[in-house]
């Protein structure tokens, strides 16, 4: 009967190591996990900027385009005008090319009809002998040559019109060439600024998608998260079950163990002096996901002088074992109730080890920005409680 027992025993001893190697798997995973998820988290956070500062550029590109809109209708209107007084002025001159000729050969005629013949000396003395004085003819010859000097004045005044029609013409053809020239350049910086524009928006498009894929993810891995927790919970029953089992001819000390230890809650000291709560039990808000929750099975001490760890109650190390990314951790019993001790530099005690309330156990890690943060644990058997309740600060 005594070696069934002992049998029995070793069994459910061999079958403890082997779940709480299971438990190192899964924990182990779930850190690695965690971590991924944290990467994630500060993924979309970048993401989020980076959608910030693509939504700004994208409003200050839009703003852009139609300013330059405006400027190019502007310029539009512009040569549109431009067109209209080309075109006016053109058939000005055309018109008044026109008149010019006319009235050029009306002083011809006017010339070769009167003048031409005064230049004879019988012509000229017909005039005076037409005439019924020498005033009349005076006055007939003055009245010739003053219509042939008004037809000038009217052809030199047409020519110099046209001339100023023509300079004009010229000025309107040369200012809608630079006009063109300027539409071109608007036309090209518009065409550039739309082409920045699509950029962005499949830049913004790329964003969000990068982030549905990141959130998917996220929310893939907390799932996971909640079925390695479910594991680890089921495993932490079986393996109280099996302690009560082993332990069953040491009910009365184990009992003991726990009911002085449940007497000090609320009492025990705090693993390490002069520390104050960073993260708190239970679940709170990711520090850079927005909507998303984080669950902590424990809290999270920073220490604001020595770097020691202390045993909070007397107790047996059970484990002790590396956590990726966590440093070093400690798990003592206290009869029915587990402290957890994590984030450890330093282990200054063995598994098997009885220790004493206030021992030192080692010294905590430093994190990246220096500081000491210890992650630390009660556990009454398969569920883990709020150390802020039994500790006293």
């Amino acid at each position: 009967m005594r070696i069934k027992l002992i049998i029995g025993i070793i069994f459910i001893a061999v079958n403890l190591i082997f779940s709480q190697n299971k438990i190192d798997i899964l924990t182990n995973q779930k850190i690695e996990i965690q971590k991924q998820i944290d990467d994630n988290s500060r993924q979309i956070d970048l993401i989020n900027k980076s959608k910030i500062s693509t939504v700004n550029e994208l409003t200050l590109k839009l703003k852009s385009i139609e300013l330059q809109n405006k400027l190019l209708i502007n310029i539009k209107n512009q040569i549109t005008e431009i067109s209209i007084n080309l075109t006016n002025t053109t058939s000005q001159v055309d018109s008044l090319s026109l008149l010019i000729d006319t009235r050029r050969a009306e002083l011809i005629k006017i010339y070769k009809t009167y003048f031409k013949k005064l230049k004879r000396k019988n012509d000229l003395l017909i005039l005076f002998l037409s005439s019924k004085s020498i005033n009349q003819a005076y006055t007939r010859l003055k009245m010739y040559k003053s219509l042939l000097n008004y037809f000038n004045q009217q052809l030199l005044l047409l020519n110099e019109n046209k001339i100023e029609l023509e300079q004009k013409r010229s000025n309107y053809i040369l200012f809608l060439k630079e006009l063109k020239l300027k539409e071109n350049e608007y036309q090209k910086i518009l065409s550039k600024f739309n082409d920045e524009r699509i950029a962005l928006e499949a830049t913004k498009r790329d964003l969000e998608k990068k982030k549905n894929e990141l959130n998917k993810e996220i929310s893939n891995k907390k799932k996971t998260l909640a079925l390695i927790d479910n594991e680890i919970k089921r495993i932490i029953e079986e393996n109280a079950r099996a302690l009560k089992a082993m332990n069953k001819e040491n009910t009365k000390k184990y009992n003991e163990l726990s009911n002085i230890f449940k007497e000090n809650k609320g009492k025990l000291p705090p693993p390490a002096i002069n520390s104050s709560v960073l993260n708190y039990f239970g679940e709170s808000n990711h520090p850079i996901l927005k909507n998303v929750k984080v669950k902590n099975n424990g809290i999270d001490l920073i220490l604001n002088s020595s770097p020691r760890v202390n045993a909070i109650h007397n107790g047996e190390v059970k484990k002790i074992f590396n956590v990726p990314y966590g440093g070093k951790a400690i798990i003592i019993r206290h009869g029915e109730y587990l402290s957890v001790y994590s984030n450890l530099n330093e282990v200054n005690v063995k598994v098997g080890q009885v220790v004493n309330a206030g021992e030192n156990l080692g010294t905590v890690m430093k994190q990246p920005d220096n500081t000491l943060v210890l992650h630390f644990e009660i556990w009454n058997e398969k569920e883990p409680e709020n150390p802020l309740i039994w500790l006293k600060f």
